[in-house]
C-alpha cells in the first residue's frame, strides 16, 4: 500500500489565505473541503477537474469552488507551480450574505453547485497579489484582517459577473495519462484499469507506468482515492455509510469500510465525529 492520503485538506482556521510556489514535482489527488475555496493559478497548472468536468487552466485563471466539490489540479510535469488559495468557512460567507441592505453580495460564490472561472490580466493580477499581501500584513489585528478579506472578496466578485466569466469547459488533454483522468472522472464508479488501457490503445503495464510517472500514484490507487472522495461528498451531504459506499462506486460494503480506513486512518462512520472542516 502506498502512502496514505487525506482527501479532505486540513483547514485549522476559518479563513486560510496563502501564496505558494513549488519547484518540486507536485502531487495532487481528488479532494474536497467543507469550506469555500478560491483557487488562483499563477503559473504551472494546465488543467482542473471538478465534479466530473474538465476545465482548461492557464496563467492567471481564477476559480470559485463551492463547498464539497471534488476537485483536482493537473500541473505541468517539471513546471514551477505557483498559486494562491483562499479557504473560507461557510459561516463567514453566510454572515456576509445575510448583512442588511447588502443583497447577498457573495451569491457568486455561494449560489452555484459548480465552479466558476475567470481570467485576470497583468494589471488585475498585480492588484490581486497586492490585496493578498495586505491581508498578511494584518496578522496582529483581527478586525483589519477581516476587512482585508472583504476587500479581496469584493475585488474577486467583479470577475464572476456574466460578462467577465471565462468559458468553463476545456479541450481534452493530450497525454495518455491525462486522457485517462478524463475517463476516470467520467466513469470512476464502474470503470476498470484494464478498460482504460484498452480504450487508450496501450498495454496495461505501460499505461500504469506512465500514469504513476505523471501523477505519483498508480492508476489503481488513484481510482480508489477518487471513489473515496466521492464517498466523502455523499457523507458530507448526509448520506448513510451504506448509501455513500454504493453511490461512490464501491460494490462491496465490507471492502469499502476496510479500504476507506486503510487510506484515511479512520472508518467512514467516524467522519461525522471529526471536527469541521473535515
Amino acid at each position: 500500500m502506498e502512502e496514505k492520503i487525506s482527501l479532505y485538506r486540513d483547514a485549522p482556521s476559518p479563513v486560510i489565505v496563502y501564496h505558494n510556489k513549488n519547484e518540486r514535482p507536485h502531487v495532487d489527488v481528488p479532494h474536497l473541503h467543507s469550506q469555500y475555496e478560491i483557487y488562483y493559478n499563477i503559473d504551472g497548472a494546465k488543467g482542473f477537474f471538478a465534479d466530473k468536468r474538465f476545465y482548461d487552466c492557464t496563467g492567471f485563471d481564477l476559480f470559485a469552488i463551492p463547498q464539497a466539490c471534488v476537485h483536482k489540479v493537473i500541473v505541468s510535469r517539471g513546471a514551477v507551480y505557483e498559486r494562491c488559495i483562499i479557504n473560507i468557512d461557510t459561516k463567514i460567507i453566510d454572515a456576509i450574505n445575510a448583512a442588511p441592505h447588502m443583497n447577498r453580495p457573495l451569491s457568486w460564490l455561494a449560489g452555484s453547485p459548480f465552479p466558476k472561472k475567470a481570467n485576470l490580466n497583468e494589471q488585475e493580477h498585480e492588484e490581486f497579489m497586492n490585496l493578498i499581501k495586505q491581508y498578511h500584513l494584518q496578522e496582529s489585528h483581527e478586525l483589519k484582517r477581516y476587512a482585508a478579506l472583504i476587500g479581496i472578496l469584493a475585488f474577486i466578485g467583479g470577475f464572476f459577473l456574466p460578462g467577465r466569466m471565462a468559458s468553463p469547459a476545456g479541450s481534452p488533454p493530450d497525454s495518455i495519462a491525462e486522457k485517462a483522468l478524463v475517463l476516470i472522472e467520467d466513469q470512476f464508479q464502474d470503470i476498470k484499469i484494464s478498460e482504460i488501457a484498452e480504450t487508450l490503445f496501450v498495454n496495461e503495464s505501460y499505461f500504469s507506468k506512465l500514469f504513476k510517472e505523471e501523477f505519483g500514484l498508480t492508476p489503481e490507487n488513484y481510482l480508489i482515492v477518487r471513489k473515496i472522495a466521492e464517498a466523502k461528498k455523499y457523507l458530507y451531504m448526509g448520506a448513510s455509510v451504506k448509501e455513500a459506499c454504493f453511490l461512490s462506486g464501491f460494490h462491496n460494503y465490507s471492502n469499502f469500510i476496510r479500504t476507506f480506513k486503510n487510506f484515511e486512518g479512520y472508518s467512514p462512520g467516524n467522519l461525522e465525529k471529526l471536527t469541521d472542516p473535515l
